[in-house]
């Protein structure tokens, strides 16, 4: 028997079997299921197979919360279920009511059902960017910039990101199952060097001598691409339908590139890359506006987003930002923020609890401040305890006001635990400088203020009282 095949037939039978499971996509905590009959769902019953940390529906999807080693369950789990033998299913969904109330949700799930497969490639060339900025004269100085090693780091973590339409556009196609080979030739169309040579000449290109093409860099975006294969489904669909069978080998593919090329480059990709800009300055102007405030708002809310899952909504403003101006001044900022503040809120609860609650707290606080996943804490601390949620608040709030008076920017992706101060490293020094002074008043605020208010829900809001300098006991 498999690793994992009593927990994948469990869940199976609790979410009504594998004829009601349409799709199954995961990202770093969770498997994120499509289901055509919600009603067949037992959240409940999922939520206490053995292995699932938490379970709620989101959007369309219905995710199961499971920690950092959902990757080693998701290929067994489709095999289980015969996901990949069932795609076609998908195509019944067309047949649904619509309905304007749904849009959102069908959105969200094809922007994290898209990105989630390529977040290893964020990840990991994150953080080579960040071991650059590091060594580099920015930061600690270590190496000079000239150094082969120096010069390898960089080219790798630049990489991760440049060929971003590549990338994304193999994630949608197997998002949207239309045709990859299709899509990776219109991602690598939108960096090739002859384009990106018109677009750094300045001077008019209209496409096939008829429609004037925008001259945009595409390098390193994310949404051209989305709309692009999005929209990539539905033409090669059509074009496999209508072209006979002994034309198909050559006749679909020409067919498909000779309509989505100009679509793409006069209309897709262009109106990707100005919402891409608009979303940039959306947060840019909140953050003129409200500066320290939406940080701190960012910060206060962000466990309760992921407790419900919109924190991937919120994340992919974020992702875009990052990706079209190479910096996050807010979303990112109070998310790693508000992770430093629950790590002190865990530990202050592990200091003062007892018994099982102890052992429970000490798992939790071992599982957040070195593996990075917050659901254990969140769910089984934050959402059932009101004093460490005020805990956790407070201390997130007055941090990220403090982190967004000082100016502090995230510059690259990297590591989610204890690590995750690095992400502000890659600009200049004095932001890294600032971010620990911000995420150490993270952590310091609901560390001391735990200890003082306890969590005790019985005995209300009383201080601790101080002696000699020591807690009384």
């Amino acid at each position: 028997m498999a690793k994992y095949t009593e927990f994948c037939n469990e869940v199976i039978k609790n979410v009504g079997g594998k004829e009601n499971i349409s799709g199954v996509v995961h990202c770093m905590t969770r498997l994120r299921l499509n289901v055509k009959d919600k009603s067949k769902v037992n959240v409940e019953a999922v939520k206490e197979v053995k292995g699932a940390i938490g379970a709620q529906f989101s959007g369309e999807q219905f995710q199961i919360i499971i920690g950092q080693h959902v990757s080693e369950i998701y290929p067994e789990f489709c095999e289980i279920s015969g996901i990949e033998k069932t795609k076609s299913i998908e195509e019944n969904l067309d047949k649904e009511p619509f309905y304007f109330k749904k849009i959102p949700g069908k959105v969200l799930d094809f922007i994290s059902g898209s990105i989630a497969p390529i977040l290893p490639i964020m990840m990991g060339a994150g953080l080579f960017k960040m071991l650059y900025a590091m060594l580099g004269p920015d930061l600690f100085n270590v190496m000079n910039v000239e150094h082969p090693f120096m010069k390898m780091i960089s080219i790798v973590g630049n990489c991760g990101f440049y060929f971003m339409p590549i990338f994304v556009a193999w994630s949608t196609a197997k998002k949207v199952n239309t045709s990859i080979p299709m899509a990776l030739l219109l991602g690598a169309l939108l960096i090739d060097p002859n384009i990106l040579s018109i677009v750094t000449t300045g001077e008019p290109f209209k496409m096939y001598g008829i429609l004037s093409m925008p001259l945009v860099n595409y390098a390193q975006t994310l949404l051209p691409t989305l709309l692009t294969v999005w929209v990539l489904q539905y033409v090669f669909k059509f074009f496999d339908n209508v072209i006979p069978k002994s034309f198909k080998i050559m006749g679909v593919p020409f067919c498909t590139l000779f309509i989505m090329i100009p679509l793409m480059f006069c209309g897709l990709a262009p109106i990707g890359n100005w919402l891409g800009e608009g979303m940039s300055w959306v947060i840019t102007t909140l953050y003129d506006v409200a500066g320290p405030l939406a940080i701190a708002l960012v910060s206060a809310v962000f466990p309760f987003l992921i407790a419900t899952g919109m924190h991937v909504a919120v994340g992919q403003i974020g992702l875009v930002n990052m990706t079209t101006a190479g910096f996050d001044p807010v979303v990112f900022v109070g998310m790693n923020i508000a992770y430093y503040a629950m790590s002190g809120m865990i530990v202050a609860y592990l200091i003062r609890a007892k018994g099982e609650e102890k052992q429970m707290a000490g798992v939790n606080a071992v599982t957040l401040i070195v593996g990075g996943i917050s659901e254990p804490t969140i769910f089984g601390v934050l959402v059932r305890n009101k004093k460490a949620m005020i805990v956790q608040v407070i201390g997130s709030a007055i941090a990220g006001l403090v982190g967004g008076f000082l100016g502090v920017t995230v510059y690259s992706f990297g590591a989610t635990n204890f690590m995750t101060i690095l992400q502000f490293a890659g600009g200049p020094g004095q932001d890294f400088i600032n971010a620990c002074i911000a995420c150490g008043i993270a952590f310091i605020v609901p560390l001391v203020l735990g200890l003082m208010i306890g969590f005790d829900e019985k005995k209300g809001f009383k201080l601790r009282k101080f002696k000699s300098n020591k807690l009384s006991k």
